[in-house]
């Protein structure tokens, strides 16, 4: 393997414009492409994020310090080096490529090894660089995760709230924690966030090889391909027996231990069609259980040393900084707003709403102005209800709105209002003047596949995903047909079943 062994995307009017460099950059051991066009830059830039860009001043349909400016601004390529070649003498024209986000100008004609040198100086540059923010998102995930474990008595409530964040943080849809017995031979599943109707599932982990190697040697287990593993040999007939058609790509299993020797899993899978599961997918998920362990031991002695009549008088019903109802009284209510609306066939809506970027507003303007955005949205939701409805706050800058009496439809339409209010606003928080967004997720009961109030908060995260994925500051709405239904396409009314005349 090369030592200069990188990917590196030329754009140029042609091979020739560049006088060998694309040749020598591959002899040398580099991948290399070249696009002919500006407007295929930052397509590929995005998709396939290389070592570094090469822009000939050759290229025709783009003005190469345009084409600079817009990888220097997308965060994708914010810290990839750009190498501006061209005719033009320094002076002038160098200055502004610099200015425009260039991390090199070379004249042309030039020194084949002294452009080689300044390319493989940039490229190692730009790899610790990239390194170096790598870890430093990771920290800040594993600090966000474990600060909202850590607001928690619960033990409960923590593996709920990890399943949950990091199926997000991996974009994967498995993700369990699950508690092994003394002898290892049994497990019991007590969160999953691919089914949160789970409690306390009983599963023979010698159906889990994985799960199993992971508390006998105390050390991750990684698994890249599941179907070329050996780990798996002897249960693969099993799988065959019984017809079990097994849709998992990738595995990460982290073994952990809390409360003076009980100990568990935590357990990650991918589906073909989700990201793969690697070896920083494994720093990761370790990071954020061995920081979880500390909030579940502190979880541990809270429930060991109350009653649980004094636990239910001690934990408060308002959340301290927002003024919403807490996570445990916003499930009780909502537990019980479900059933009412089931036994007496009424309607029931929901919205899940989280702060857009709210990681960069702590990371920017500090965890104050978090704290006061927080307050703001909080205050904005509570101002917002009628009588009959509630507000808490489910986890770090998630909300739960519940209307009960209000159709799918009608809790869409305040959900928007809500949203381009907030979104509209010009806000006084700690760090200045700023505008914030929102994004939303909204379910509706009855409807086909909601029987938990689990199943119902599901059922809008998912849709609220949807929105963070098509760009922010939207409300979304994911109906039993698999249907998004957006602001856009939402009607005064709907005549489905399940949107009756009740509306705001």
């Amino acid at each position: 393997m090369s030592a200069n062994e990188g990917y590196i995307l030329t754009c140029r009017a042609s091979a020739q414009a560049l006088g060998g460099l694309e040749e020598s950059l591959s002899e040398a051991g580099y991948t290399v492409r070249g696009v002919e066009k500006g407007a295929e830059v930052v397509s590929h830039v995005t998709g396939q994020e290389p070592d570094l860009v090469v822009i000939d001043d050759s290229v025709s349909d783009a003005e190469p310090l345009e084409i600079i400016k817009e990888l220097r601004h997308r965060p994708g390529s914010r810290y990839i080096p750009l190498v501006l070649i061209s005719s033009e003498s320094p002076g002038e024209t160098a200055a502004k490529a610099i200015q425009a986000g260039a991390s090199d100008y070379i004249r042309k004609p030039f020194d084949l090894d002294e452009a080689l040198a300044r390319i493989h100086a940039h490229v190692a540059r730009g790899r610790l660089i990239r390194e170096a923010k790598r870890e430093a998102d990771t920290r800040g995930i594993v600090l966000d995760v474990v600060r909202d474990v850590t607001a928690s008595l619960s033990s409960t409530e923590i593996f709920h709230i990890l399943v949950r964040r990091v199926s997000r943080v991996f974009q994967i849809r498995r993700c369990s924690m699950i508690l092994v017995n003394e002898s290892g031979d049994r497990g019991t599943v007590v969160a999953a966030h691919d089914d949160p109707s789970i409690n306390a599932l009983s599963i023979d982990l010698g159906r889990y090889p994985e799960i199993r190697q992971a508390t006998e040697t105390g050390a991750p287990v990684l698994v890249k391909n599941l179907k070329g593993s050996a780990l798996f040999e002897q249960i693969r007939p099993l799988w065959e027996t019984e017809k079990i058609a097994v849709d998992v790509q990738s595995i990460v299993a982290v073994p952990f231990s809390f409360d003076k020797g009980r100990s568990g899993v935590f357990f990650l899978r991918s589906s073909p069609d989700e990201p793969s599961l690697d070896e920083a997918a494994v720093k990761l998920a370790s990071d954020i259980v061995q920081g979880a362990v500390r909030a579940l031991n502190t979880a541990a002695t809270f429930e060991n040393v109350l009653s649980h009549q004094e636990q239910l008088e001690l934990m408060a019903k308002t959340d301290e900084l927002t003024g919403c109802l807490s996570r445990r009284f916003l499930m009780e209510k909502l537990e019980n707003e479900l059933e009412r609306a089931a036994r007496y066939e009424r309607l029931l809506g929901l919205v899940m709403f989280d702060i857009d970027d709210f990681k960069s507003l702590n990371d920017t303007h500090g965890h104050t102005t978090g704290d006061a955005a927080l307050r703001a949205v909080g205050e904005v939701l509570r101002r917002s209800l009628r009588t009959a409805d509630f507000v808490g706050r489910y986890g770090g800058d998630e909300f739960v709105l519940v209307l009960p009496e209000t159709s799918a439809a009608g809790t869409h339409r305040l959900a928007e209002r809500i949203r381009n209010g907030i979104s509209r606003r010009l806000w006084e928080l700690r760090g200045g003047k700023m505008r914030l967004t929102i994004s939303g997720g909204v379910a509706g009961f009855p409807e086909v596949g909601i029987v938990t109030p689990e199943d119902l908060i599901d059922r809008a995260d998912q849709a609220l995903y949807e929105a963070k994925a098509a760009g922010r500051n939207k409300v979304f709405r994911r109906r039993s047909d698999g249907r998004t239904v957006t602001a856009e396409s939402l009607p005064d009314t709907e005549s489905d079943a399940t949107d009756m005349e009740i509306d705001r």
